[in-house]
This record gives structure tokens, sequence and C-alpha cells, in this order.
């Protein structure tokens, strides 16, 4: 797979008019901020100097001729997608997966500030999606309290968030994926969240989400009250698509962030 710079001449692809589309090509007031404290956890690697990326146009997109070609789902059934994108993240190699992660990390850390946004749940990565743990060293480095969800052991189908720091114990759940050990004094109620990082398997122009089918999502995100917790994507380029078949439990998210782009929704 070709990666390359993203221009600054592209024009906004077809299918994202339903959501104000913001391309990560100048600087806000929050990026030097993200930038420095990305680089503070960071100083070892050696895939990309972030402190150069500070004033370059951050991200990568496929090569110009294939920039746009979002993969067309239209008709698609919600498994065919699922698994034709999870091959997709995939396919980069580590490297490229670490310095995207990076890229992006440094964009949603700005969104977080600009949110000023002090309880943050993430998640932890697996499966090609975009890696969170420098994000979450960084948000160590600057004050902000994070949190992991595991899952519920009393609701089925249901997460709840617990606290995440240095001394946290892990362990394994059902599905691999590593989650804090339950201790009820590190729950922080979901209302109480200022913001939850999610993950997903796809997303459309319109912001809509699908995830990996378990629907853990989201039952938390229906609560949500004027965007409080407010819900960020954060995934590849490359897990846009062209539609999304929609279920009426689905919950579309104001806001994703991929390496290169902020798509709000209207």
């Amino acid at each position: 797979m070709t990666i390359t710079r993203y221009m600054n001449t592209a024009e906004t692809p077809v299918g994202l008019s339903s959501a104000k589309t913001t391309y990560f090509s100048s600087i806000n007031k929050h990026l030097d901020s993200a930038n420095q404290a990305l680089s503070a956890v960071d100083a070892d690697n050696q895939h990309v100097n972030i402190d150069n990326l500070a004033h370059q146009d951050s991200g990568f997109e496929l090569s110009k001729q294939e920039r746009y070609a979002l993969f067309d789902s239209q008709g698609m059934g919600r498994d065919f997608i699922r698994r034709h994108i999870r091959e997709e993240r995939k396919s980069f190699t580590s490297a490229e997966q670490h310095q995207l992660a990076l890229i992006a990390s440094r964009h949603m850390l700005a969104e977080i500030q600009q949110q000023n946004a002090q309880h943050v749940a993430l998640y932890f990565s697996h499966d090609g999606e975009l890696a969170t743990e420098k994000l979450i060293e960084a948000l160590w480095h600057i004050g902000v309290k994070t949190y992991l969800p595991i899952i519920h052991p009393f609701c089925p189908g249901h997460l709840l968030f617990c606290h995440y720091h240095s001394e946290s114990v892990l362990v394994r759940n059902k599905f691999g994926i590593s989650e804090p050990k339950l201790n009820v004094q590190d729950v922080l109620p979901t209302p109480k969240l200022d913001m939850i990082v999610t993950p997903l398997v796809a997303f459309d122009g319109a912001c809509n989400r699908m995830g990996m089918g378990g629907g853990y999502y989201d039952r938390t995100l229906k609560h949500s009250v004027d965007n409080k917790p407010f819900a960020v994507g954060f995934a590849h380029d490359c897990q846009q698509v062209s539609h999304l078949p929609v279920e009426c439990w689905d919950v579309p998210l104001p806001l994703v962030i991929t390496p290169t782009r902020r798509l709000a929704r209207n």
C-alpha cells in the first residue's frame, strides 16, 4: 500500500456532505501543546519525529489516484463490510500503524484539550485499530484522568468504565482484550465522563458508526443527554465506507477523528 502526504489542494470527497469535514492542514491553538505532550511520552520513537510534524500537514492518505476511492458498500451486508474493513486496517505494517496512531493521537489530544475534558474513556486497541497507548500516556502527562471499558459482570451486553492509571491491574476479557481488574472504587458512572473515545470498525460520511456487532457502545451511548459524555470515533481513514446499513439501535457519533480528518455530524 502506497502512503503519501495528504495534499492541501484536495477537494472534499463525495459522500461527506452530511458532515462538516475539516482537514488537518493548519495549526490550532491546542496542537502545539498536544505535540509536546506526545513528544514527552514517545521520546524514543524511531518512526516519526513528532516535533517536526507540528508545523506540517499531518496525516496520510492513499496515493492520489485512489485518495477518494471510498469502499462502495451500497447494498452490502454488515458482516461483509466488517470483514473487508478489518482486513484493510490490518494491512498496514507495524511501522505505519505506529506512525498513523501518533498522528491521529495528536489531533485527538488537541480535541480533548479543546473540549476541556478531564475524565476521558478510551480503549485498548486490537485487530488493527488505531493504537491508544501513547495517547493515554500523554493524557496522564497533562493530568487528565483516563478510563477503560470493562464488560459489566452483572448486566450482559453493557459496559462499566474504570479509572485506568499506572498501577492498574489488567486482565483479559472474553474477547482477549485487556481491561482493568474490577474495583468498585475505580468505577465512574458513565454520565460523569466528559468524553468517550470509541473504537469502531466502519463509519460513513454522516458519522454513522459500525462496531464489532456486540452493541456494547450503542447501549452506552443511547443514554447520552446533550452529548454528555461526548463520543468521538477514532479510526483509520480506510475505515470510511460509502454507506452503512443503519439499524434502529445504532447510535451515530457527533465526531470522528482520523489521521487526516475531523468529521463533525451536522
